[in-house]
């Protein structure tokens, strides 16, 4: 629990803002991160309510500058980054693939698999010159192989992230920099019903169902997550909000009701 600053990209709503607030609720330090300048200070407001030991750094995850003007803000700011979260992702349009938009095929890779590419490779280089540091990639639907009508190219995404930990689970070898996965199951924010804005009235109706039971509010999770992050110390470490015994339940008041 002595991890002290923590950075988030994509962090200026849903998941990653939540576990912003809620590392700032455990008096840790956080750095957060969004596309925009005006993103970026909308959330400080918000944040700072809770603790003034937040920054935050405007900038796209598919460049690396981004990833440059974070650790020097961190740096300069706190002294140190202890724990980095690759969190940035975007979603699909809810169509089958081949009727997907080219910019949104171009924006959904560019963002959650490039972003996380360039994210990580920041993160470790950064950590072996201070010499220690965590990394933890940001799981979603797909992760695991699961498929799913009109998400193929989301859950493409995904997995690759799954497959990149896993692959540099094995690839760092020293013992002082960790990375492993958060996986937050279904989140109720504003990412899924942007990813629904395209279905059918039957599959926004079958969604709302699944959406009662099977999501949790975003600061249920992050404070689950946080707490789990913070006691990590096993490289590959898989945090997953959902375990087995939570979702049988959560299925069976689905398939009850």
């Amino acid at each position: 629990m002595d991890k002290k600053t923590i950075l988030i990209t994509g962090s200026t709503r849903g998941i990653g803002f939540a576990l912003a607030a809620e590392f700032l609720k455990m008096n840790r330090q956080v750095i957060i991160n969004g596309r925009t300048e005006d993103s970026v200070n909308k959330a400080l407001a918000q944040l700072k309510n809770i603790s003034d030991k937040v920054i935050g750094v405007s900038g796209n995850v598919t460049e690396k500058e981004t990833f440059e003007k974070l650790i020097n803000a961190g740096v300069e700011a706190f002294g140190a980054i202890d724990i980095w979260i690759n969190n940035a992702g975007v979603p699909q349009n809810h169509e089958l693939f081949w009727k997907i938009h080219e910019n949104n095929i171009e924006n959904v890779v560019n963002v959650n698999i490039l972003g996380v590419l360039l994210g990580v490779k920041a993160a470790v280089n950064f950590f072996e010159q201070q010499g220690y540091g965590s990394i933890f990639n940001m799981e979603g639907f797909g992760s695991n192989g699961r498929t799913m009508n009109k998400l193929a190219l989301y859950g493409t995404s995904k997995r690759a992230v799954n497959y990149l930990t896993k692959a540099l689970a094995k690839e760092l070898t020293n013992p002082e920099i960790k990375i492993g996965s958060l996986s937050p199951g279904m989140v109720r924010t504003d990412f899924l019903n942007v990813s629904m804005q395209n279905a059918t009235d039957d599959e926004k109706v079958r969604y709302q169902k699944v959406y009662r039971y099977l999501a949790e509010d975003a600061d249920v999770v992050a404070k689950y997550l946080v707490r789990r992050i913070l006691i990590s110390h096993k490289n590959g470490d898989h945090i997953k909000f959902l375990s087995g015994i939570k979702l049988i339940f959560k299925i069976f008041k689905l398939m009850t009701t």
